[in-house]
Formats: structure tokens, C-alpha cells, sequence
């Protein structure tokens, strides 16, 4: 027969593997839960996959979004000061650059994104895609740019073609695609997994101009769910 200190000692023995087992469990869901609640790879992970290294800091920085070490800014290379010196030049450029502050307080500084950049075009759905990220291709300009929660994709608002409104897009750093996604003044991650594009502009078939919404969109641009009107073109 087992003792009654033997049974005690195995059920100890199991309950102290039950929550090993469990805490390993937990420590797994940290990592990668499959939703919006997994934790993001640390973006140190791919800034070696991307951008062209600068000898020296660009000029005329503007800092977009900031995440640890890393940060976004808007910012010129030479060319870009060449072409919006020029008057002849239908529209202003820029670059988008990200600065690493390396252990020893100095910093980093990469090319990501510029007019002529060598991304890759995304199998586009009709030819708004298609044009615009083309149009991007040949005259960059960044707005606004910010880290989305995945770890891989940056979601950007770039001047459009015409310079009459602004685009939103998303660059994917490890595969190095750039995708125009639809027009809107701001983006951000939602919590249901969703990108919000803020501040869309739309018709409504109420014969009273334009109007602007909030949208959720899936990452190829698709929107999912509309927001309330949040502005009139008859109230400006």
C-alpha cells in the first residue's frame, strides 16, 4: 500500500506541475495569443531589414511617432531640398526616416521611405490603388506615420497625387510593399483588430455636398464598418 505521506508527496508533486503547465501556458499567450491582444515583436527586430543607413541626420525633421528606441520622423534628403528649392516643382517632397538611440546616447538614423524608393506595388483592386501609390512613388510627402501594433507594418498619411488631399497607406517593413488604402486625414489601430481611418471624405445622396466620417477598414483597404457624419461641407 502507498503510504499516506507518499500520497501526499504526489499531490504535490502534480499540483506543482499543473502550474508549471499553466504559467508556461500564460507566458505562450504573452507571445502570441492570435489576437489583438498578442504582445508585438520588438521593432529592433527589423530595423536591420529595412532603409538605407545616413552618414548624417537629415534636415528640416519632424517627429512623427516614437516607440522605445525607435521613432519616425518626416525629414529631406539632398534631393528632396533640390526639387522643393526648385520653382518649377508642382509640389513639395519629403522622406520618411527612422532614428535608433543606440545604447551609448548617439543615434541612428535610416532611410525608409522617398520619392523613387524601391518598394514593392501590391496587386492593386481597380486603378485608385494603383494610381496613387504610383503618384506616391514619384512625389513622396508624409503627414503623418506612426508604428501599428503588429510590429511589421507602419501606417502612413502621405500627400496624394494631385496635393489637394491626403491618402492613407501602409507599408509592410518586412516585405517592403507600399499600399495606397483610401483617402483620410489620420489612422490607427482598433482594438478589434480593424484599421481606423479617421475624417473620410464621402458624398451622402442627400444633395448637400460633401461630407466627412470615421471608417474601419481591413489592412487591403476594404471598409468594414462607417462612423457617424462628423463634418458637413455646408458647415465649413
Amino acid at each position: 500500500m502507498v503510504s499516506k505521506t507518499l500520497k501526499v508527496k504526489m499531490h504535490m508533486k502534480m499540483k506543482i506541475c499543473l502550474l508549471l503547465a499553466v504559467a508556461l501556458t500564460i507566458i505562450a499567450g504573452c507571445k502570441y495569443d492570435g489576437g489583438g491582444g498578442a504582445v508585438a515583436p520588438l521593432f529592433e527586430k527589423w530595423t536591420v531589414l529595412t532603409g538605407l543607413p545616413c552618414v548624417d541626420a537629415p534636415s528640416n525633421t519632424e517627429l512623427l511617432n516614437e516607440s522605445g528606441s525607435l521613432a519616425l520622423f518626416a525629414g529631406e534628403t539632398a534631393e528632396d531640398t533640390t526639387s522643393n528649392n526648385d520653382p518649377n516643382t508642382p509640389c513639395l517632397r519629403n522622406s520618411l526616416f527612422l532614428r535608433r538611440r543606440k545604447t551609448d546616447g548617439s543615434y541612428q538614423w535610416r532611410l525608409i521611405l522617398t520619392t523613387g524608393s524601391d518598394w514593392r506595388t501590391p496587386n492593386c483592386i481597380g486603378t485608385w490603388c494603383s494610381c496613387h501609390t504610383q503618384c506616391l512613388k514619384d512625389n513622396f510627402f508624409v503627414h503623418k506615420a506612426r508604428f501599428a501594433s503588429d510590429g511589421r507594418h507602419l501606417w502612413l498619411v502621405c500627400n496624394s497625387g494631385s496635393c489637394t488631399f491626403t491618402v492613407v497607406c501602409s507599408y509592410d517593413v518586412h516585405d517592403r510593399i507600399f499600399r495606397a488604402l483610401i483617402d483620410g486625414d489620420d489612422v490607427e489601430d482598433a482594438a478589434d483588430g480593424t484599421i481606423l481611418v479617421k475624417d473620410k471624405k464621402f458624398y451622402p445622396d442627400d444633395d448637400r455636398g460633401a461630407a466627412w466620417h470615421d471608417v474601419w477598414i481591413t489592412p487591403d483597404g476594404k471598409v468594414v464598418r462607417e462612423g457617424e457624419i462628423t463634418l458637413r461641407g455646408s458647415d465649413l
